[in-house]
């Protein structure tokens, strides 16, 4: 018979060992699947003096919104490794689905074991490309004709599928400003009736190229020979100023530009008189995602651009 000691201590190893397997199942690592989701968030547009009040709706994109994203393992940071990181989101389109957006198909986040960073655009069809190393590229942009409501992300880094749902915040940044010509008549003239007919902005940069890494640059084309046709039309200048035409869309530039202007003005007998006030200057530095309104005070003696106050641009 063996020594009940013996079988004691048995009882006792075999106890420990199914023990320890115990707690080790216990602790087996859970990582779960989580559904890819963004949030694209619009920045308000910053408006100098008076700026038309549809802004809100000028900077509705709808689905038109792309991403690309990047993996890492989780030990690594995007801003040490970010040229080795993997591709996990090749420019892909967006589709909203209620108040959330998803790549089209639908994508998981990958392994706990790996973080994701990635960089939105929008509209998805405007980004020529979307690299670690250039950002958002937005090639051959002209604004000649409208380009489109321009927009970008800085990097959203080393974001894990544990936080936040697994919803990806996207702020939207705008590439673009705005300008808008607005017109009044000059105290003192009130017996007199003025109708502008058109305004043409000269030397102005109407095509270029954007990126925005490592940080937001334009590269324009030589703007000498360029022109803007703002308005054309028949307004009457009265002493409340008002807008006349679209505002514009236009590249960020330090603008030395000129404008020119056609108006009429009625005679005493009834008829139109017709006057053209040339090569008007405007120099001004026009910045991204602000919206700037020139003021021209129209009358027989001439026109006069009134400058803005710098502290409505802040």
């Amino acid at each position: 018979m063996k020594n009940p000691l013996f079988r004691i201590l048995l009882a006792s190893a075999a106890a420990s060992l199914i023990g320890a397997g115990c707690v080790n199942e216990d602790r087996d690592h859970h990582d779960p699947v989580v559904r890819l989701a963004f949030e694209p968030v619009m920045q308000a547009q910053v408006r100098s003096d008076a700026a038309p009040e549809d802004d809100a709706a000028a900077y509705s994109i709808d689905d038109h919104f792309g991403v690309s994203g990047w993996s890492l393992d989780k030990e690594s940071s995007w801003k040490a490794e970010a040229k080795s990181a993997d591709s996990y989101l090749a420019m892909e389109r967006l589709v909203r689905n209620g108040n959330l957006w998803y790549p089209d198909p639908e994508l998981d986040w990958p392994s706990d074991q790996y973080t994701l960073s990635c960089i939105g655009f929008a509209p998805f069809e405007a980004a020529t490309a979307c690299t670690p190393s250039e950002g958002v590229v937005f090639d051959e942009v002209d604004t000649s004709s409208d380009p489109g409501d321009l927009h970008y992300t800085e990097p959203q880094t080393d974001l894990a599928k544990s936080h936040n749902g697994g919803i990806i915040p996207l702020p939207m940044i705008p590439a673009l400003c705005k300008v808008d010509f607005r017109v009044r008549s000059v105290s003192g003239y009130e017996s007199t009736r003025v109708y502008v007919r058109s305004i043409t902005l000269a030397g102005i940069a109407l095509k270029g190229r954007f990126q925005s890494l490592p940080e937001p640059k334009w590269t324009l084309e030589d703007p000498a020979d360029e022109r803007l046709l703002f308005f054309e039309g028949d307004q009457e200048a009265v002493y409340t100023p008002q807008i006349v035409g679209s505002a514009r869309r236009i590249i960020p530039q330090k603008l030395d530009g000129t404008i020119n202007v056609v108006y009429q003005f009625v005679t005493p007998a009834g008829g139109r008189l017709n006057q053209e006030e040339k090569d008007l200057p405007l120099k001004i530095t026009l910045e991204a995602g602000r919206h700037y309104v020139v003021t021209l005070a129209v009358s027989p003696a001439g026109v006069e651009v009134i400058p803005e106050n710098p502290s409505q641009l802040e």
